[in-house]
């Protein structure tokens, strides 16, 4: 018997680097693994492609960008135009900027998030809310066992890594802060996207102030953790642009690395119980490494837990479909 069919409006890509493209690859192979037929549309092409999605009359359609403004749009007149169930996985609400006419309406079937969230009620506000974290799923974290950056490991001090954009928004001061505060007690490397040109002169100021910028492309991003001591996560609590649970920080995690992170999104909810996670207002950030750095002895993450295995995220979008 064929299984019933499933549109996800994402970007699909076999290499993702950045972490929405990574939840959706993750979401659609283990839907394709169930034996479902899955078609992928792109979310660039959401609006031109509405005429499609509504003769298609899928069982589900699954949006894992956002939800912003244009998906709030489109799930509306989806949900006017067509019986598909219409699920929200809201790896980076963006709803700022969502018209009035758009709130209140009958959108999203099922919303699944990090946790509840005011806007996401407002612009769904009959969607039934599913709390799962949205994580890593553990194959992905396969290493090949190179030890990265063996000029700074000669020096025998700690290695602190941050992976993510160079980008004047994403704390990166804090990085030079936290350098200048512990010289050479310790080795800062930002591993930034190959994909994605820096803001003018963040990587100059990260290097002037002797951190280490990585740029190349990393096939096997678990290297990277496994190269370190510590994992940084500076951003401001404020800051837009960065998925709600980065994961990033799970993948450290995942692979044993002592954090030091900002309340930033969904990160105090989905980490509360985990060991070797610091968290701190950005303005002490620097403080709370060189704390985090002399502790005897220093606590380490036991691993991935499992409430942040990526692959429970298709699980609960099967359970909604099993529901129909």
């Amino acid at each position: 018997m064929k299984s019933d069919r499933i549109t996800v409006v994402a970007e699909y890509h076999d290499a993702p680097a950045e972490g929405i493209n990574v939840v959706s690859k993750t979401l659609i192979d283990d839907l394709r693994a169930a034996g479902h037929d899955v078609s992928v549309v792109s979310p660039w092409r959401l609006l031109r492609s509405l005429p499609q999605l509504i003769l298609d009359r899928a069982a589900l359609t699954v949006f894992t960008h956002g939800p912003g403004p244009r998906t709030v749009l489109a799930t509306r007149l989806l949900r006017l135009m067509s019986p598909t169930r219409l699920v929200w996985v809201a790896t980076r609400p963006d709803l700022a900027r969502l018209p009035g006419r758009l709130k209140g309406k009958r959108t999203a079937h099922a919303v699944i998030c990090n946790q509840p969230r005011a806007d996401l009620a407002e612009a769904a506000p009959d969607a039934e809310v599913i709390v799962q974290p949205i994580g890593i799923a553990p194959d992905r974290l396969t290493g090949t066992g190179v030890r990265m950056w063996p000029e700074l490991a000669t020096r025998n001090v700690p290695i602190a890594v941050h992976v993510g954009h160079l980008r004047a928004t994403r704390g990166l001061d804090r990085l030079i802060e936290t350098k200048a505060l512990l010289g050479n007690q310790i080795e800062i490397v930002v591993v930034a996207s190959p994909y994605f040109e820096p803001d003018p002169d963040v990587q100059e100021r990260l290097e002037r102030a002797g951190v280490w910028v990585e740029r190349g492309f990393i096939p096997a991003i678990a290297d990277v953790y496994r190269s370190a001591d510590l994992y940084l996560f500076p951003a401001p609590p404020e800051a837009e642009g960065a998925i709600e649970l980065p994961l990033s920080v799970i993948e450290a995690i995942a692979c044993g690395l002592p954090i030091v992170s900002t309340p930033f999104g969904a990160l105090p909810r989905a980490l509360e119980a985990v060991t070797g996670v610091h968290f701190t207002k950005s303005t002490n950030f620097a403080d709370t490494v060189a704390k985090t750095l002399s502790a005897e002895p220093r606590e380490i993450p036991a691993g991935l837990p499992q409430h942040l295995d990526a692959h429970r995220l298709a699980e609960r979008v099967l359970e909604i479909l099993k529901a129909l």
